[in-house]
């Protein structure tokens, strides 16, 4: 998996399959060779996912718009004038490696160093490493590479915005252009990938998600309701019984700021004049990833942990109670509201219900019917 390795390199060579001992000899050393065999298919990788790259290494002559070109300087030209055209806070490192000798000699490339192939492998490997390691954005993405690592399998756009606030965060002066308006919505959905990885562990159950995979979507809220204990009653799901929960309180707080503040920081806002709040969110979602990766490892088990799944909802039995506080209940869910009390004793089968609101009686039973919610059950 490309999460496995350190450096993360595009590799422009329509003969990369045959050099797999090249290739093998850079996965041994923790890079990864993402191959093109044209220089436009591996530019436009780039311009997608900027921030996720290391560095370009570029053969000699390469093929410039299609597959059906003969390889040439020209497509390597062409790359090298692209690269030269990004914006100052997404330049990246280039090597150019080659077995042609006219290459070498070609005059409009006379200020580039160029690798010689099977020859110079070793030292271009080293030169890669050290480059990249001297990169500040590289030292960002090692210094929060696991939940990088995460954002990036889940979401790629995602993950590369998230990286350009920890870039601007350690380094203000860089993008010049960066509005934290901008990213609000963003740190949103890197929470939407944190409950999508839930998901795959069966943490969160799909009742809690919208659409079908691979478009599958997070019900935010539901998914929040569901991680710290409390009925997710549009999905007619809640953990365990009531008063268990998966999250502790303090990642459900940074949850509920991120999930609270994602739209309405989205907007403009005069009051909204600093980075600062964008930063600390950027956090959070960093504390909580950490968290729930932790709770994947001591929970590897996604049968074990839907189990703890209960449904919720309509067409459910049981018999109508008051406990020694006074309340009306069916069950440890349902709050009763009860008029005709010559119903205490009797079975009957819920038909609608709706989230608890009472002050009173929410901590004791999550959902709430009134007599029109239920029918009687003969027996």
């Amino acid at each position: 998996m490309i999460k496995d390795y350190n450096y993360k390199v595009i590799w422009i060579d329509d003969e990369w399959e045959e050099l797999s001992e090249f290739k093998d000899e850079c996965e041994e050393l923790g890079i990864y060779l993402q191959p093109f065999t044209n220089q436009k298919d591996g530019m436009e990788e780039l311009d997608k996912h900027p921030n996720l790259w290391d560095a370009i290494v570029l053969d000699g002559e390469i093929k410039d718009k299609s597959d059906n070109e003969e390889p040439s300087t020209k497509g390597l030209l062409t790359a090298l004038m692209h690269l030269a055209s990004l914006p100052i806070n997404h330049q990246i490192p280039h090597f150019i490696s080659t077995g042609k000798d006219k290459v070498k000699d070609n005059e409009m490339l006379k200020n580039e160093v160029i690798y010689e192939k099977g020859k110079d492998d070793e030292k271009l490997i080293d030169d890669l490493r050290n480059t990249i390691d001297n990169v500040e954005r590289y030292s960002i993405k090692l210094q929060y590479k696991d939940i990088i690592d995460f954002l990036e399998e889940i979401n790629k756009e995602v993950c590369d915005g998230f990286i350009t606030i920890l870039e601007k965060m350690h380094n203000p002066e860089s993008n010049k252009n960066f509005d934290s308006k901008l990213y609000y919505n963003l740190i949103r959905q890197s929470l939407e990938c944190l409950f999508i990885a839930a998901n795959e562990k069966g943490v969160i159950p799909d009742e809690c998600f919208i659409g079908v995979k691979p478009n599958i979507r997070a019900n935010i809220d539901q998914c929040y309701r569901y991680l710290i204990g409390d009925p997710a009653f549009h999905a007619k799901v809640r953990y365990g019984l009531p008063g268990e929960r998966i999250v502790p309180e303090y990642i459900e707080n940074m949850m509920s700021l991120i999930k609270n503040t994602g739209n309405e920081f989205s907007h403009p806002n005069e009051n909204n004049k600093t980075h600062y709040l964008l930063y600390s969110l950027a956090f959070h979602i960093y504390e909580i990833g950490i968290w729930l990766f932790h709770y994947f490892e001591e929970n590897p088990n996604k049968e074990e942990n839907l189990k703890k799944c209960v449904k919720i909802g309509n067409n459910v039995d049981g018999i109508i109670e008051r406990d020694e506080k006074g309340y009306y209940h069916i069950g440890s869910e349902y709050s009763v509201l009860l008029k005709n009390i010559d119903l205490v004793g009797k079975k009957v089968r819920i038909t609608n219900c709706k989230q608890n609101t009472s002050t009173t009686t929410k901590k004791y039973y999550p959902l709430f019917v009134r007599e029109e919610d239920f029918q009687l059950v003969d027996e």
